[in-house]
């Protein structure tokens, strides 16, 4: 009995001190995980905070700063305000600075309860007018029977932001019935967008059912129908076939067009020096030496028109590449073709395509932010029927746009029309825009002193 005594009692203490080992083990697993969850979630917060000092960048950015004074200019170096995170104290630290390509740099450090994040993000200064599909700053003037507007989100990320379809700095003139703007379904042959996978199979683009339009109208402007400029209602355009939404918003600052730098395309179209074999054939081809012996793709018009002519004989793919700069018009001949891959047309005079004609400006999702079409100066933006303007990026003219009786526009971005008088003329044509917020960051453009603008997040990272 006395042996069996302690041979249990053994047992007892073997299994207690197992018990014990585990509990133990158990206890200090639950500490460190505890310890881990707590790190994770001071962690977590501190990112939080950093985000949070971001945003409050961008609403000094687009405001007044914090110490008074325009927050446009505001480039503090190490900016604190302190906030709470649950029982925890925390804050965030700014530091602003303005990088080479004319964006700003914004860098907000998180902390928690001795924990840090740190967050940079590149920020663009863009005007509001870039906010819209379709801008122009005096009249949108739509006329005659088969004239067909359709203005469309493309990505979640339009669907997602705020924006409206049409602005207009004087109003949007209806001139004659028969007009319709998002009434029914685009056309299914539009060309894929810069982010969208191509299509081999050469299936249709899959577009989002046409919506309401959201209208912006400077204070003293208005809708119109008629030739005589009369003054109407949203009911009335309902009944022409406009899908106008309830609500047209009406600001008493209406937002200039962006200012557009020259210096930079040029900059750009000097260091493009992809198009230089085609220099030299189309030189050789007329006999320009110049034009042979080019390297860049910065072109005198008549350089320009030689290579289009070049292109034109069929001798190779009627195909540029990057930003090309013209000094001077240009201009597409009948069923004269021309692509630019991964750039942007730049003209300082009018761009016209004939009849026939087409122009096509593809981006990929690299080069997205680049313009598709820019004309500078006097000039303006003239298709001619059954011509075709195929775009991606920012289409900016300074004056009108005029858009014929059978030609098609299809634009991934938005549409800038700068004219004082009428900014976009669309007789009878096709124009599909699927506004792209990513003509915010449009390399080249900047807001006019004084004018509001918005602060655009290009892109952000963690670091550090």
């Amino acid at each position: 009995m006395r042996r069996q005594q302690g041979i249990a009692l053994l047992v007892v203490l073997v299994i207690l001190l197992a018990v014990g080992a585990s509990s133990t083990a158990f206890i200090w697993f639950m500490q460190q995980q505890q310890t881990r969850a707590g790190l994770r979630y001071r962690s977590a917060a501190a990112l939080a905070v950093a985000e949070g000092g971001v945003h409050r960048a961008l609403a000094v950015i687009e405001g007044t700063a914090p110490e008074g004074g325009a927050g446009r200019t505001w480039r503090p170096t190490g900016y604190t305000e302190a906030l709470s995170v649950g029982p925890l104290p925390g804050r965030f630290t700014l530091t602003l600075n303005d990088a080479a390509d004319g964006s700003v740099t914004v860098t907000s450090v998180g902390e928690v309860a001795g924990v840090s994040r740190r967050l940079r993000a590149r920020v663009v200064l863009a005007s509001p007018a870039l906010l819209a599909g379709l801008f122009g700053q005096s009249i949108i003037r739509l006329e005659n029977q088969g004239s067909a507007t359709f203005i469309l989100p493309y990505g979640a990320a339009a669907e997602n932001r705020p924006w409206v379809h049409m602005a207009a700095g004087r109003g949007i003139w209806f001139a004659t019935p028969g007009v319709a703007v998002n009434d029914g379904l685009p056309p299914s042959d539009l060309a894929p967008g810069p982010s969208d996978p191509p299509r081999i199979d050469g299936s249709a683009a899959v577009l989002p059912r046409p919506g309401p339009l959201r209208i912006l109208l400077a204070a003293d402007a208005a809708l119109m129908v008629g030739p005589d400029y009369r003054q109407t209602d949203i009911g009335q355009a309902r009944s022409m076939g406009v899908a106008v939404d309830g609500v047209i918003r009406r600001v008493a600052s209406f937002p200039a067009a962006p200012s557009v730098d020259r210096a930079i395309y040029r900059a750009l179209a000097s260091a493009n020096t992809v198009n230089a074999a085609l220099n030299q054939a189309a030189g050789e081809a007329a006999a320009n030496e110049t034009l042979a012996r080019k390297r860049d793709s910065l072109y005198r018009q008549e350089e320009f028109q030689q290579v289009l002519t070049y292109l034109h004989g069929g001798l190779v793919p009627p195909r540029l590449q990057g930003v090309i700069y013209v000094i001077g018009g240009v201009s597409l001949l009948d069923a004269q073709r021309l692509q630019i891959t991964d750039g942007a047309l730049i003209a300082e005079h009018t761009v016209e395509l004939h009849p026939g004609a087409r122009l096509e400006v593809a981006h990929a999702a690299a080069t997205r932010t680049l313009p598709g079409l820019v004309v500078l100066g006097d000039g303006g933006l003239f298709i001619n029927s059954e011509a075709r303007l195929q775009v991606h990026g920012l289409v900016h003219i300074s004056r009108l746009i005029d858009v014929h009786r059978g030609a098609r526009v299809d634009v991934v971005g938005a549409i800038v029309g700068a004219d004082p008088h009428v900014s976009l003329r669309s007789d009878a044509a096709q124009v599909v825009i699927r506004y792209d917020p990513a003509t915010l960051g449009t390399t080249g453009l900047s807001v006019p002193d004084g004018s509001p603008l918005v602060a655009w997040v290009a892109a952000w990272e963690e670091v550090p």
